[in-house]
């Protein structure tokens, strides 16, 4: 690339698009994010340490 390239700029987004825009990186960050304060409810201190020691897990659990 040149130093003398003249670059182009797109126009600005109407509000309307801006609007769907923000909606869908709102939408993303919703579907993707975990629900707030609800993570120590989902796992109790019970799962926590058998997941933790592996209770239950068999040879064929293994990824080894």
């Amino acid at each position: 690339m040149s130093a003398d390239a003249n670059y182009s700029l797109l126009p600005n987004p109407s509000p309307e698009e801006a609007a769907a825009a923000i909606a869908a990186i709102e939408r993303f960050l919703a579907d993707t994010s975990s629900p707030v304060g609800e993570a120590d409810e989902v796992v109790s201190g019970w799962l926590r340490a058998a997941l933790s020691e592996g209770v239950g897990a068999t040879d064929r659990d293994s990824v080894w």
